[in-house]
């Protein structure tokens, strides 16, 4: 498969390689996008968004359902988006919407491990821009406290402490105490 770092430079070329690489990776939702196209058009917003948020080239990013997270109520939920932007070393990094704020289309989240599950595809930082990223992974910086969506995310093992249904309810009695 191709990625990113080694796409070729041709607009035909470099079309027909993020086709393959979206039918390869979401094979529904590509062969769907003309039914539900409100979808797939604002997967491709939010593609352009977080592309020249992160100034990386939107070939570089792909956006498809997550499978851990759901929007809705009831029985019309719908999954959420799965933001992959992959940087020029080849690193994926995974991104959710940011539904906190004010504006999900310009919000994200950073997914990654949960330091008491070992879960790694939890909310751990707020990302509006390359700014944000920069000082979320700074060593010198001493890091940042984790997001309020990482209380009760999905993505946590069923035993965490920050499970749905566990740890949000409680966990602010435990950051008192010194935890996240």
């Amino acid at each position: 498969m191709t990625t990113p770092t080694d796409a070729p430079t041709s607009l035909t070329a470099r079309a027909i390689t993020v086709a393959r690489r979206h039918r390869d990776t979401a094979p529904r939702e590509f062969a769907d996008r003309h039914i539900f196209r409100l979808q797939w058009d604002r997967r491709a917003i939010t593609a352009a968004n977080i592309a020249t948020a992160l100034d990386v080239g939107i070939d570089a990013v792909m956006v498809r359902d997550d499978p851990d997270r759901q929007h809705g109520i009831g029985t019309g939920t719908t999954p959420g988006d799965l933001m992959e932007v992959t940087s020029e070393d080849g690193r994926c990094w995974y991104f959710i919407q940011d539904l906190t704020g004010l504006d999900p289309l310009w919000g994200w989240l950073l997914l990654g491990p949960c330091p008491f599950c070992g879960a790694t595809a939890v909310p751990i930082a707020q990302i509006a821009s390359l700014v944000d990223l920069g000082d979320h992974l700074d060593p010198d910086h001493g890091g940042t406290p984790a997001p309020d969506p990482f209380h009760g995310d999905p993505g946590h093992h069923q035993y965490c402490f920050y499970a749905p249904n566990r740890g949000a309810r409680e966990s602010r009695t435990h950051e008192s105490s010194g935890g996240l």
